[in-house]
């Protein structure tokens, strides 16, 4: 019995890895099939057999004990979506007859909570905390700057090389960055950080390519850039948000504050769906009653006018 239970998750594991091995060559970035190894072998370690043996229910017990051991009900989303693509591809290579994962569905969730963000005013404290005397300051503030000024993404940031990166002594720098998905796209550098980016990079006199190199003088992994952020923010003053993410929800709020255009911020976040930058829209809400408060109640026609126009279509 005991061998046989072995022997089952080792079969298990071996079909784990191979989608793993398949989720890598399409392009996912390290970081998600990370979060599917996790999901997954939560989910192996909690079936009672085989994958070959698992029924439906099986699954849907196994996320109704997390649900009542109080797991969040996005954590479980991400887990049941894990198990959707594990087993359609199980199924689709022909190592299970029917895939019972088929009709699991997702738990209902309430309206997405805001993503926290700073103020314009901590923006600027932040920004002007790092020392431009010292090359680690100067290091600190294009880190900073090009977090706010852009929206990377922490894995982003830490990935790129100096040959990504455009910086004109004027106008408007560039720099390309691969996404999730392997998806590349070009973002537009702004003045400020690209002075910083230079700056700093004037201080540079390795041959290394990373763009930005920790104390060590390696390329910058995301938990450091997760450290030297949360350091700059307690100095800021903020002590209820943390890491490099709060700047990338800070430029989306800030830009669609700006100028309201969801189709060209979605483009520079690099998000594949237009529906998760939406997100940041119900932000702004009395930004935009604002913008429309002192328009005429009627748009300088006569009502009956509108009517007409109204029934004439």
């Amino acid at each position: 019995m005991a061998r046989r239970q072995g022997q089952d998750r080792q079969s298990n594991e071996r079909e784990m890895e191979e989608f793993l091995g398949a989720l890598a060559l399409e392009g996912r970035s390290v970081y998600s099939v990370r979060a599917y190894r996790r999901d997954l072998e939560a989910l192996l370690a909690a079936l009672p057999g085989p994958l070959d043996e698992v029924r439906p229910a099986d699954l849907r017990e196994n996320f109704r004990r997390q649900q009542e051991a109080g797991r969040s009900p996005s954590s479980i989303n991400r887990a049941i979506g894990a198990a959707r693509s594990f087993c359609r591809f199980l199924f689709e290579e022909g190592r299970l007859e029917t895939n019972p994962a088929q009709a699991l569905r997702s738990i209902r969730l309430g309206p997405p909570l805001a993503p926290k963000h700073l103020s314009v005013a901590e923006v600027e404290r932040l920004l002007a905390l790092p020392p431009t005397d010292t090359p680690t300051g100067r290091r600190d503030r294009a880190l900073l700057m090009l977090l706010y000024n852009t929206g990377l993404r922490v894995g982003e940031l830490c990935a790129l090389s100096r040959e990504d990166v455009r910086l004109p002594a004027e106008g408007w720098g560039a720099l390309q960055v691969v996404g999730k998905g392997r998806r590349l796209r070009r973002l537009p550098i702004n003045r400020p950080a690209a002075d910083a980016l230079l700056a700093y990079l004037t201080d540079r006199d390795d041959d290394e390519a990373a763009l930005f190199l920790n104390r060590s003088a390696g390329r910058f992994s995301v938990r450091g850039v997760a450290l030297l952020v949360n350091r700059y923010l307690r100095r800021a003053g903020v002590t209820d948000r943390s890491g490099p993410h709060v700047l990338r929800h800070t430029f989306a709020t800030h830009t669609l504050r700006a100028r309201p255009n969801l189709r060209a911020v979605q483009e520079l976040l690099g998000h594949a769906w237009v529906t998760t930058t939406q997100r940041y829209t119900h932000l702004e809400v009395e930004d935009l009653q604002a913008q429309v408060a002192d328009m005429p109640a009627n748009g300088g026609l006569q009502l009956g006018g509108v009517r007409r126009a109204i029934t004439s279509h």
